[in-house]
């Protein structure tokens, strides 16, 4: 996202309103970052505890530029939609799905000049991914804690690594975020909760889910025991721990981390209430009598 930062003083005001004209050359991708960006706040709604802006924007070029960009559609579309991401969470606006973008032919722009058009939409909870990120052809291997592990929770160095992150990559590039792990081979089933363990459920827009479990994985992958519909959730994004009589959430090296109550954290103690961020989705932890 540098090259986007570094040009947005520069694009300032060359761009205003719904349409415009940058330049006579025609339309770079920074040009259109910077202008999405400048949507996202025009185009913000206020609530009670969250700042909402949209998550689907239709890109209007002209005909030659479209012919040039239309190229580069998939590729450009990823980038952008990580963008808008990464913009709304340093700004602190929520995203209520996860953004979608399409290009569109408009013969009554010229060189240089092109539209954003901008909706809020929900996503069903049963939708697969957003076109921009497919989910892959082969569900990838189940993770499962090694047989050994005993219920209670384990402090990260002393436990054997359950997966091998490569380097991460940074928002904006080109890099597909589902291509960043490898996952382990399945191993033994996670062990139960013991009887009479206190009880506590994930609720959020994609369903509700009882932690049974003495570790309860949750991820992109079809095999985690809480499985999320959101491209910027990692494969195995993070998991939640039974530890003594509470629970604790930890980020298993996730692309873009976990965060607690609005804090960017790699583990914490759960309580009642507390909300758990993994890409654009919002769980929230509660114990149950």
């Amino acid at each position: 996202m540098g090259i986007f930062r570094k040009a947005e003083n520069k694009l300032e005001g060359l761009v205003e309103g719904g349409f415009g004209r940058a330049f006579k050359a025609g339309v770079q991708p920074v040009e259109l970052a910077h202008k999405l960006a400048k949507e996202m706040g025009d185009h913000k709604t206020v609530g009670v505890s969250n700042v909402y802006v949209p998550n689907e924007y239709d890109i209007y070029l002209g005909e030659a530029d479209y012919g040039h960009l239309s190229s580069l559609s998939e590729s450009l579309k990823v980038e952008l939609a990580n963008y808008i991401v990464a913009f709304a969470r340093r700004e602190g606006w929520t995203l209520v799905a996860p953004p979608r973008l399409d290009l569109h032919r408009d013969d009554d722009l010229r060189v240089g000049e092109f539209g954003i058009a901008t909706r809020t939409v929900s996503a069903p909870a049963e939708v697969p991914g957003a076109a921009f990120s497919p989910p892959p052809a082969e569900p990838p291997p189940a993770y499962a804690p090694p047989a050994a592990q005993p219920p209670a929770f384990t402090p990260p160095a002393a436990q054997p690594p359950a997966f091998v992150p490569p380097p991460v990559a940074a928002a904006g590039s080109f890099l597909d975020q589902t291509l960043l792990y490898q996952e382990q081979a399945p191993a033994a089933a996670s062990p139960v909760a013991r009887v009479g363990a206190p009880r506590a459920s994930l609720r959020g827009q994609q369903g509700e889910w009882e932690l049974r479990e003495a570790v309860t994985v949750i991820g992109r992958s079809r095999r985690c025991d809480i499985v999320l519909t959101d491209p910027n959730v990692s494969r195995q994004h993070a998991e939640i721990r039974r530890q003594d009589d509470g629970f604790m959430a930890l980020d298993l090296g996730s692309t873009n981390g976990m965060r607690v109550n609005r804090r960017e954290i790699k583990q914490a103690v759960l309580q009642h209430g507390d909300r758990i961020e993994l890409g654009t989705t919002e769980l929230v932890f509660e114990r149950l009598p």
